[in-house]
C-alpha cells in the first residue's frame, strides 16, 4: 500500500466567509454537522468532544485498490470538497471552541482502508484570510492513508479524546521532517522513509527514517547534515505556531544508533 498523493485542491478549496452570528450551537454541533452534510446527499457519523469535532464519511468510489495498492478513488474530489465546505461551514458559524477537526473517509468497495484529514481551525482561518499560501497551508494538513485489514474503524474508538496540539504539531513535523530530508539528502542515501514523532511530558521525540546506500552505513557529514537539517525544521514550525510548551527535542536515528536532544533554547539557531 502506499500512501496518498497531496490533495492540496481538495483541502484548501472549501474555505467559506464566516459570519457574526452563531448557527451552529455548541450543544447540537455533531447532530447539526450531520444534517449539514446530509443536505448535500453526504451520510456520515460525526462526533464532538471539547475542542475536536470530527466525522466519518464513507462513500463508493471515495477510495480505490489495484493489486496491493491503495489510493485515491474517482469519486474523492467530489466527496472531499462537500465534507469540507460541510465541516467549515459548520464550524465558522458556530460558539463553540473548535480547535481540530478530523474527517475519515472510507469506501465499502475497499474495505479495510481509510483516509485521515487533520486540521487545525488557526491554521484554516489564517489560510482563509491570505496569511498562509497554498503551500504552506497544506504543509500544515495532516493526511494519513491506512490500511486496518479485516479491522473496521469506529469513530468514537478512533477519535477517544480532544486533539491536544503538542500532538498535531508532532504529526505534521514528521511528515516535514521526512518531506525535508528527502529534498536534501537526495542521492547520498538510499532513502528516507516515514518518520515518527510524538510529544512526551515535554519532549518531543522524533525518529528519523534515513536508509542508508551501502554496508557502511551513514557517514559523519551525512549525519551531520540529517540533525541540521531536521533541527531546521522543527524550530521553523514550532516559532510559527509560537508553541513554547516543551522543554527538549529529540532526534532518534535508529541507521546509525544515535540520538541527538536539543534543549528549547538550543533550537534558535537554527530558525
Amino acid at each position: 500500500m502506499r500512501r496518498a498523493g497531496f490533495l492540496a485542491t481538495a483541502v484548501l478549496a472549501a474555505l467559506p466567509l464566516g459570519c457574526n452570528t452563531p448557527t451552529f450551537p455548541k450543544a447540537e454541533l455533531a447532530g447539526d454537522l450531520k444534517s449539514v452534510l446530509a443536505q448535500d446527499g453526504v451520510t456520515a457519523t460525526t462526533r464532538f468532544i471539547d475542542h475536536t469535532l470530527a466525522a466519518h464519511v464513507e462513500f463508493a468510489g471515495a477510495l480505490s485498490q489495484t493489486a496491493e495498492q491503495i489510493g485515491l478513488g474517482p469519486e474523492f474530489d467530489t466527496i472531499s470538497r462537500k465534507a469540507l465546505q460541510a465541516i467549515h461551514r459548520v464550524i465558522l458559524s458556530t460558539d463553540a471552541d473548535v480547535r481540530f477537526y478530523v474527517l475519515l473517509f472510507s469506501d465499502p468497495t475497499t474495505p479495510g482502508a481509510y483516509l485521515t484529514i487533520v486540521r487545525n481551525m488557526d491554521d484554516v482561518r489564517k489560510a482563509n484570510a491570505n496569511m498562509l499560501d497554498m503551500g504552506e497551508s497544506f504543509a500544515r494538513t495532516i493526511l494519513e492513508l491506512n490500511y486496518v485489514g479485516g479491522n473496521t474503524l469506529d469513530l468514537d474508538q478512533y477519535v477517544e479524546r480532544d486533539i491536544q496540539l503538542e500532538e498535531f504539531l508532532s504529526w505534521q513535523l514528521a511528515r516535514r521532517l521526512q518531506i525535508k530530508l528527502s529534498e536534501e539528502l537526495g542521492s547520498t542515501v538510499a532513502g528516507v522513509g516515514r518518520c515518527g514523532g510524538e510529544y512526551q511530558n515535554g519532549e518531543f521525540i522524533f525518529t528519523l527514517n534515513v536508509v542508508p546506500s551501502g554496508q557502511d552505513g551513514l557517514d559523519a557529514t551525512t549525519l551531520h547534515k540529517v540533525f541540521q537539517v531536521s533541527s531546521g525544521v522543527i524550530a521553523n514550525v514550532l516559532s510559527s505556531y509560537k508553541f513554547q510548551s516543551y522543554d527538549q527535542v529529540r532526534l532518534v536515528l535508529p541507521a546509525a544508533g544515535q540520538n541527538l536532544v536539543v534543549p528549547k533554547g538550543g533550537l534558535d539557531p537554527f530558525r
